[in-house]
């Protein structure tokens, strides 16, 4: 199945573009961490902090191969940690056009800032958790990419209007 799929860090805003690509393109909008959350009737940080990252990862898997079983073509926004998981690359392959939502380091922290959602960045210094963090995923989300844009440099609207020329672009290949 040719779903889209939104990738991206922490804050790159994955949730928002996918439920406004969702509305423009007439398709269902999925967030694989709602799924997990509602699942598990936990939020992600609860999860984290009571069975571990590793239980999570295997909640994402599960959770994608679901997806992959499903024949109605959705938006699907995945996790940040997702795509690092080698066990998931063949499926994410499966799933269809993945677009890559880059944000500048300056654009993520500043995004980031006060936020208490995800445990990943608790710890140590937060802007260099970001900046490891970020330096680690960033080959990884661009590895999978069919298409990638900038986040954060120009409005909403265009970034949109970018992201949805670019998937009708791709997707006539």
């Amino acid at each position: 199945m040719n779903h889209v799929v939104i990738i991206g860090f922490m804050g790159s805003g994955k949730t928002r573009v996918g439920k406004q690509l969702s509305k423009d393109l007439g398709l269902p909008f999925v967030d694989l961490e709602k799924i997990i959350t509602k699942r598990m009737n936990l939020s992600a940080r609860e999860i984290f902090e009571r069975f571990g990252e590793p239980y999570y990862r295997a909640l994402e898997t599960l959770a994608l191969k679901q997806l992959i079983q499903d024949s109605e073509r959705k938006v699907i926004s995945l996790g940040a940690g997702l795509p690092l998981q080698e066990q998931n690359e063949k499926y994410l392959r499966e799933l269809g056009t993945v677009v890559y939502l880059k944000g500048s380091l300056a654009t993520l922290k500043k995004r980031l800032e006060g936020s208490k959602k995800d445990p990943m960045l608790d710890g140590e210094d937060r802007d260099d958790k970001i900046k490891k963090l970020l330096k680690q995923r960033d080959p990884v989300y661009q590895k999978f990419a069919d298409i990638q844009v900038t986040t954060g440099e120009v409005p909403f609207e265009e970034l949109i209007k970018e992201i949805e020329e670019k998937l009708a672009s791709y997707e006539k290949k």
